[in-house]
């Protein structure tokens, strides 16, 4: 087979070349081959969490699920949003978020508040010590995305943002086309931290 070089000529290409390449993962990325390209970005997307969990914690000393938490309240600041909020917005389990929530809250980055309409949802803010941390990890998040986008062609960073797109919006029709699907799944929650835009 073919692939495309990051110049965008075109090479030959084969199983060996991956497993040169990508070492452990080689195995579970020739599963399947090309036809399997949504496997492969899933598995793109375990390899980014764990260089984004290495550089977390080398940074700041906070797990991903934790940034992430920390990202949107920062973002959507000086508004609040709830666990639930967090999680449909990041397509998480909310148990997760609870518990980055919780630890963040232990460390004083986030602030609970009660929710007078709804006690059993109470409102998360970033303190000013939470959005000090985040003003101080955010250029590297930002440099991190920077640096692995300028390893893509001129063209192939945009061709990629649309064939993701397309991918995604697929996805989105079937799961809006099943009889009963929750916020959760349909990641639509209109609140302030949706608006705020996806950590990075």
């Amino acid at each position: 087979m073919t692939k495309t070089s990051l110049t965008g000529g075109t090479q030959a290409g084969s199983d060996a070349d991956a497993a040169d390449a990508l070492g452990a993962i080689a195995a579970a990325w020739s599963i399947g081959g090309p036809d399997y390209l949504p496997y492969r970005i899933t598995l793109l997307a375990k390899l980014l969490d764990r260089c984004t969990t290495r550089l977390l914690q080398a940074s700041s000393g906070l797990s991903v699920a934790e940034w992430r938490v920390l990202a949107q309240l920062a973002m959507a600041s000086p508004d609040s949003a709830s666990v639930r909020q967090l999680a449909e917005q990041a397509w998480v389990d909310r148990a997760e978020v609870s518990r980055a929530a919780a630890s963040l809250e232990r460390r004083g980055h986030v602030e609970r508040r009660e929710n007078p309409k709804d006690r059993r949802s109470p409102q998360l803010f970033c303190s000013d010590k939470g959005l000090a941390l985040y003003h101080r990890v955010a250029p590297s998040r930002t440099e991190f995305h920077r640096a692995l986008t300028q390893l893509l062609g001129p063209g192939e960073a945009q061709q990629m943002e649309a064939a993701l797109l397309t991918l995604a919006r697929q996805c989105v029709d079937e799961l809006q086309s099943e009889p009963e699907i929750s916020p959760l799944e349909a990641g639509y929650e209109k609140g302030p931290a949706q608006r705020a835009g996806p950590p990075r």
